[in-house]
């Protein structure tokens, strides 16, 4: 998104007027606001609740009784009648990969249900014919979000069959858990892959056992250079697509939106998005691994590109992979292993010394550090990397993140309550892959463990959710209600004594969120001072026997200005 900017001016000034243009994107919130005759949860340390409060500009000045804010009623420019709706903080994007919800705007989805619609490998063949028909051209025609396990045929494309969608241009079919791609021929050609070529550390090219080619299959560090090949779209693309994902999470009531392993050029694009007004948003970038690494020894700076509305956070590195991809690195074997030996526990994306020595500079350096581990020999790792850099850098209020997190053991979390650790967990497993880690990945006593978060709740640690968008689509009501109900894609529970409140795993996107992200003076509660990032839900999800996936967000406001209203 480098160009971003001088593609957008020019389309401003030929399409709109560069004046009335900038004033659309740059909305201003209209002066003094009163609500009134609602549920306000705000969120707070203490769980208060109110009925009114008054907004300034694009701060909150005060939150109560619909009798404690009268006396700004004969002043304002707005008055608001919430009819009973219920007001929470805006929604904060824990961990996600913005603006990858956007892709649907420019690629093929090929999702299986619940997510999307298919099920054969022909069918989703067909799907990247259709997007190359509606989109001709020699640049990379992309598919995402396809589930080997939930194909009829149980298994990943081929370069083969991607060369019958086309050999003219490079294709690009992601893996839901977007740590494995399967491409075709020209793109293996393209990147000089072949039957000689070594698997990466970390990674593994997958070769046929008779011929020893290239099958098209790549897995995790050796599907990351294609993957950012394939994603540094033309500039009109990345526009529809941030434009596309924008929209997608304001409809869902998300105020903050988060890059969890931004390169160097999508900070700048981001950065320079936002400042347009095409990312109506706050926006949170972590850079990943060695971008975040060179910040450390202060050979760039990543602050510039930071604003009131972006901030640069963490460094991200990646620790192992995908459970649903039989990658993520286990303590005991597989349930049901595949095509893998009976021994098989996954593996690490890093090496130990490796992970030591980069955790160690990160927070040495004053920077927070965020990892992602979802299989609990790589928490292990993690947690002895994080022992070892505290050793060295003592600090009292690090902050730590733990991405996932996702077999977290009881002893783990002991240890993650000493250690200050706070993890995030992608609790929405539970529905979309919650039984076949039961039946096929991590057996039943394991699956119902996963991502324990009343366990967490008992030792007072904090912890966010999140759905790592691309990964499933952000749904801000799917997110609430899966750690509060624990039932698969079946509707069976799994796991039920890992359930927790409603109250818990609303402060897990608003207010727990703000604090992990380092963002708890700003936004994620109602309060007094704070920024008016705010949503107006059809109903008070703390009500009893409520069914949480039926509320719907009526709007969404980031600094007292609408970006997002239902339609009648």
């Amino acid at each position: 998104m480098t160009v971003v900017w001088a593609v957008v001016a020019l389309l401003l000034l030929v399409v709109v007027g560069g004046g009335v243009a900038w004033w659309r994107l740059h909305p201003s919130p209209p002066g003094l606001q009163v609500w009134t005759n609602g549920h306000v949860l705000t969120m707070d340390a203490d769980g208060r609740q109110a009925t009114a409060l008054v907004i300034e500009d694009d701060r909150i000045v005060a939150v109560g009784s619909d009798e404690d804010v009268q006396r700004w009623a004969s002043k304002a420019d707005v008055e608001i009648d919430l009819d009973g709706r219920t007001v929470v903080p805006g929604f904060i994007e824990a961990h996600g990969h913005f603006p990858g919800a956007g892709l649907v705007a420019i690629a093929a989805d090929l999702n299986s249900p619940p997510i999307g619609t298919v099920k054969t490998i022909p069918e989703a063949l067909e799907l990247l014919r259709q997007v190359d028909a509606e989109q001709p051209g020699d640049g990379w025609l992309i598919g995402f979000g396809y589930d080997d396990t939930m194909l009829e045929e149980m298994r990943h494309f081929t370069a083969a069959e991607l060369d019958t969608v086309s050999t003219t241009r490079p294709i690009l079919a992601m893996h839901i858990s977007a740590h494995m791609a399967v491409v075709n021929s020209l793109a293996l050609e393209r990147f000089n892959i072949t039957a000689e070529t070594p698997d990466p550390a970390g990674g593994e090219i997958r070769k046929d056992p008779q011929t020893g080619e290239p099958t098209g299959l790549l897995l995790e560090t050796a599907s990351r250079p294609v993957q950012l090949a394939a994603l540094h779209m033309p500039p009109l693309q990345q526009i529809a697509v941030v434009r596309s994902a924008a929209e997608i999470y304001a409809a869902q009531g998300f105020t903050t939106v988060e890059n969890g392993l931004a390169t160097l050029e999508q900070i700048k694009g981001m950065s320079g998005a936002s400042k347009l007004g095409l990312i109506p948003q706050r926006l949170v970038l972590w850079p990943k691994d060695e971008l975040g690494l060179e910040a450390a020894e202060g050979t760039i700076d990543l602050q510039q590109y930071g604003s009131d509305r972006v901030y640069i956070g963490a460094t991200k590195l990646v620790g192992d992979g995908s459970i649903q991809g039989y990658t993520g690195f286990l303590s005991e074997p597989y349930y049901k292993p595949g095509e893998h030996p009976a021994d098989y526990r996954g593996y690490p994306n890093i090496d130990v010394d490796t992970l030591k020595a980069q955790v160690k500079a990160i927070h040495c350096a004053g920077q927070q550090i965020a990892v992602h581990e979802n299989g609990d020999a790589g928490i292990d790792l993690f947690l002895d990397a994080w022992e070892a850099a505290l050793e060295a850098c003592p600090a009292n209020d690090a902050r730590p993140i733990l991405i996932h997190a996702q077999m977290s053991r009881p002893d783990q979390l002991e240890r993650m309550k000493e250690l200050g650790v706070t993890p995030s967990l992608f609790s929405a497993h539970v529905y979309y892959w919650g039984d076949r880690h039961r039946d096929l990945f991590l057996g039943p006593e394991r699956a119902a463990r996963m991502n324990p978060a009343a366990s967490a709740v008992a030792l007072g640690i904090p912890f966010t959710t999140h759905l790592d968008t691309p990964i499933v689509p952000i749904d801000s009501m799917l997110q609430l209600w899966t750690p509060v109900a624990r039932e698969t894609s079946s509707g069976r529970s799994l796991g039920p004594e890992e359930r927790i409140s409603v109250e818990r795993a609303l402060r897990a996107m608003t207010s727990d969120a703000a604090w992990q992200l380092r963002l708890e003076d700003r936004v994620g509660s109602i309060e007094p001072g704070k920024l008016a990032d705010l949503v107006i839900l059809s109903a008070n999800p703390l009500d009893d026997g409520r069914d949480l996936r039926s509320i719907k967000v009526e709007q969404t406001l980031v600094g007292g200005v609408t970006i997002y209203e239902k339609p009648n």
